[in-house]
Order: C-alpha cells, then sequence, then structure tokens
C-alpha cells in the first residue's frame, strides 16, 4: 500500500476542512457571538492546520492510488472531518460531550439529519450554520469537493472518486474526473441558490432560507427549529421543500443532459420514472390511510406528500407527529427509508436503481424455472446489465442485511421498543435522520449505541465497503 500518498492527501484534506470553519466564524462575527465561540472555531482551525501543514510537508515519491488507497482515503477522510469538525461544539460547550460531537457531525457530513440535541436553541447562529454547511458538502460528497477545487496534475482522483460516488455504477459526464466534478457542483450549488431564494421569497427569513436550503440540497434535513418546517406554519414553504427535496434525490449526471437540451434522455430514464412512481404510490396510500385523522384531502395530501419526499430522499425534516399516523403508513416510511433515492443523487438508502435491478432479477428467476430453456437478459434502460454488476449488487444485498440485523441487534441493548431500534437502525445506517415511534432525539441511546451509529453513517453513505476496509489488517500491509 502506498502510505505516501494516503497520508498527503488526507493532510491536504484537512487542511481544505480548515478552509471551511472561516464560514461559521464569518457568521459568528455577523452575529457578534461571545469570545468562547470564536475561540472554539480558531481552536479547531489551529488543530487541523498543524496537522495538515505536519502531514504535506514531506511530498510522496509514487503518487499512484489503487482501489485500496482510493477506499482507505474516502474513509478516513469522512471519519477525521466529522471528528475535527465536532470539536467546535466541544470547545464551545454546545455539545460536550466528544461522542454526541462526532454523532452530530457525522450526520451532517453525511446528510442524515440524526441529532442528539433535544432543543437546538442551545446552538449559536454560527454552530448551527456550520452543522447545516457539512449537509451542503457532504451531500455531493466530500472528495468530489476536494476533487472539484484542487490540483490534478497528478491523476490520481480516479479511484477516489469511484469509492465515494453513491451508486451501483459510477459514471463520468465528462472525459476528465476533475471537470466532472466541477460540472457536478456547479448544478448542485445552481439548485442550491434557487432552492434558498425562492424559499426567502416565501416569506423564511434569509438565514433560516439558507440553512434549510442547505439541509434540502443535501438532503440532510437539519433545521433551525425544534419543529422543523411547522414552525413557518406556511402551506407555500411546505410545498417548496417537499418539491425542493424531491429533486435533489434524482440522479445529478440527468440534471446534466437538461443543460444539453436532451429532455429526451431525461425523462426516459427508468430509475427516475420508478422512482416517481414510488412516490405516487406511497403517497396516495397514506392519504387513504391518514384521511380518517385530518378529514380533510387538502391536509392528508400535504402531509403524506412531504413525508414521503423528505422519506423516500433520506431528507428528514419535520411536519408533523408521524407517530399518531396509523401503523401501516409508518411502516410504509420505513420501507421507504431503507429504499432511499436515486443513485448520483444527494439522497441516502439502498438506491432505487438497485431495487430495480433486485425485483428484476427475481423476476427473471421466477421465469427460468417456468422455461428452463429460455435465455433471459436484464435490461436497464434498453441497455442489457451484465452479470458482474447483478451479482455486485446481490453481494452490496447481502452485506446491508448483515449490518442492519447486527445494528438492530446492538441497539436492542438500549430500547426495547420495535419499531424504534428498527427505524434508529435504518436511519442512521440508510442517511435519513428520523425516528419511527416516538418524538425523542438520538439522545436515549447509550455513548456505545451513539459512536456505533456515527460509523454507520459513514458507513451507509459511503456504501460500505470502504469503512469496512478500514478495519481490515490487510488494509494496512505494505503489499
Amino acid at each position: 500500500m502506498n502510505r505516501s500518498i494516503v497520508r498527503f492527501l488526507i493532510s491536504k484534506l484537512l487542511l481544505i476542512e480548515a478552509g471551511l470553519l472561516v464560514v461559521p466564524l464569518i457568521v459568528a462575527l455577523i452575529y457578534q457571538e461571545d469570545a468562547k465561540v470564536f475561540t472554539s472555531i480558531l481552536g479547531t482551525m489551529a488543530i487541523l492546520l498543524f496537522i495538515g501543514v505536519l502531514g504535506t510537508l514531506f511530498k510522496p515519491k509514487n503518487y499512484r492510488i489503487y482501489t485500496k488507497e482510493g477506499m482507505l482515503i474516502v474513509a478516513l477522510c469522512w471519519v477525521l472531518w466529522s471528528f475535527f469538525g465536532g470539536l467546535p461544539f466541544v470547545f464551545a460547550g454546545q455539545i460536550p460531550s466528544v461522542i454526541d460531537a462526532f454523532f452530530e457531525m457525522s450526520s451532517g457530513f453525511t446528510t442524515t439529519g440524526a441529532t442528539i440535541l433535544t432543543d437546538t436553541g442551545v446552538l449559536t447562529h454560527s454552530l448551527l450554520f456550520w452543522r447545516s454547511f457539512a449537509h451542503l458538502i457532504g451531500g455531493m460528497g466530500v472528495l468530489v469537493f476536494a476533487l472539484a477545487i484542487m490540483n490534478n496534475s497528478k491523476n490520481v482522483h480516479h479511484e477516489v472518486m469511484r469509492a465515494e460516488v453513491p451508486g451501483p455504477v459510477f459514471g463520468k459526464v465528462v472525459a476528465k474526473l476533475k471537470n466532472t466534478a466541477q460540472i457536478l457542483y456547479i448544478i448542485y450549488l445552481g439548485m442550491f441558490v434557487i432552492f434558498a431564494m425562492i424559499l426567502w421569497i416565501c416569506g423564511m427569513p434569509l438565514f433560516d432560507s439558507i440553512v434549510i436550503a442547505m439541509g434540502g440540497a443535501g438532503t440532510g434535513g437539519f433545521a433551525v427549529y425544534n419543529d422543523s418546517i411547522a414552525h413557518y406554519n406556511s402551506d407555500l414553504i411546505t410545498y417548496v421543500v417537499t418539491v425542493g427535496t424531491l429533486l435533489f434525490g434524482v440522479n445529478f449526471n440527468l440534471y446534466f443532459y437538461i443543460l444539453l437540451r436532451k429532455i429526451r434522455f431525461f425523462f426516459q430514464d427508468e430509475e427516475l420514472r420508478t422512482y416517481l412512481t414510488i412516490v405516487a404510490v406511497s403517497t396516495s396510500l397514506i392519504i387513504l390511510n391518514i384521511f380518517g385523522i385530518y378529514h380533510s384531502l387538502a391536509n392528508s395530501f400535504k402531509y403524506s406528500f412531504f413525508e414521503v419526499s423528505t422519506i423516500i430522499t433520506t431528507t428528514g425534516f419535520g411536519l408533523t407527529d408521524i407517530t399518531k399516523w396509523p401503523l401501516f403508513s409508518q411502516y410504509i416510511l420505513l420501507l421507504l427509508m431503507f429504499i432511499g433515492g436515486s443513485a448520483g443523487s444527494t439522497a441516502g438508502g439502498f438506491k432505487v436503481i438497485r431495487a430495480m435491478i433486485i425485483a428484476k432479477i427475481a423476476r427473471n428467476q421466477t421465469l427460468a424455472s417456468l422455461y428452463p430453456n429460455r435465455i433471459l437478459s436484464l435490461h436497464i434502460n434498453g441497455s442489457v446489465l451484465d452479470k458482474e454488476t447483478q451479482h455486485s449488487v446481490l453481494k452490496y444485498l447481502a452485506v446491508y442485511v448483515l449490518i442492519i440485523l447486527s445494528l438492530v441487534t446492538i441497539l436492542s441493548l438500549d430500547n426495547q421498543n420495535f419499531l424504534i431500534v428498527t427505524s434508529a437502525a435504518a436511519s442512521t445506517f440508510n442517511n435519513i435522520g428520523p425516528l419511527l415511534g416516538t418524538t425523542d432525539s438520538f439522545a436515549i441511546f447509550s455513548p456505545l449505541s451513539k459512536l456505533i451509529m456515527g460509523f454507520a453513517m459513514i458507513a451507509g453513505r459511503l456504501e460500505i465497503y470502504p469503512l469496512l476496509l478500514l478495519f481490515l489488517p490487510k488494509t494496512w500491509s505494505k503489499i
């Protein structure tokens, strides 16, 4: 293993995080916050600068990165960014526990939106902004962000980007990876700015509109107030957030087709059509199930559409107390937690494309038992999907199920409610955020459970393998 390139790039990435902390520092200046907040941010920046500069003093002789190094860099980056990103909360005394701060920033960077806070009012504007800013950076991927701005002269980025970009297939929108990263981030940030402006025009305060837009764009879900979107008591804002989060659950490569005026390719995408069908069917079923609670088609549609949108995109904004909904509706939302959004979007979960592939494999296996001599192939968007990709999806499913079951088993030591424990495992590993079956935060779990869920969020965001490799002894061998 090329340890020197791992050390060098991780150090550069820590320097980038130090630079990003300038943003909450500016927010602290604008709101004239006390000296303790300034020192907490500056202290964290100093630590990151010291480690980053020390690690980049000696440049590696070999810049070549293979799959193992790429995955290791990605996993270490996300763990270290989450740890150091949580230090300002600890130093400022607003989240005194290091484990709680790590959980909160793991949730931020992985765009999970799960929180240990029972009252967001304990956070100052700067640190409230910082944890939502983590959504914006982590939404498209911290490494994609880094590749968009880092020097590409050594051509070391392919394995890093492939290890981080979500979905079963990694694709480039243009020939050069640096240009791909830049195009994706331009589309992403452009949509974020439009989203924030629309929310502001709809009557949301400017600070709130930026924070909510960061949570929506990154499909994270951190909000300004404890009651999330319900605080604004506006149907217009509710529908803007609903549609906005739904758009960020779409594969961003499809938006590039729109820029190229290839509208036909956008609407012909099979995953997009399946994604929208799942949203429509789930919303309709929940409307029928909760109509007896609201006695109004308008309100039933508003609440069901919002919750389906925020859950399938793994955003996790809140609007109503879904613990009062019938169990049928809650289990539909639990199922959506597992499905998640589209590959290549900022959403988490198993991904719609994988669910499609699994369903088609199951269909072919059934047909094969009826027609043993018939040659069956699997098509996605009109193209044949090779056996290697099919097998990789099945292997991923096996590991995915094992991890979910392991998480449920561990968390059951803290809580005896099956729905709470299952939703906690699904929520953290699928990067969703909310707990079903309770109005409490993740503070109800023990420090060990919160630490495990922090790593589970990172594992889910990186789609398991990079973080698993971090704990394998062979990963660190020189061979």
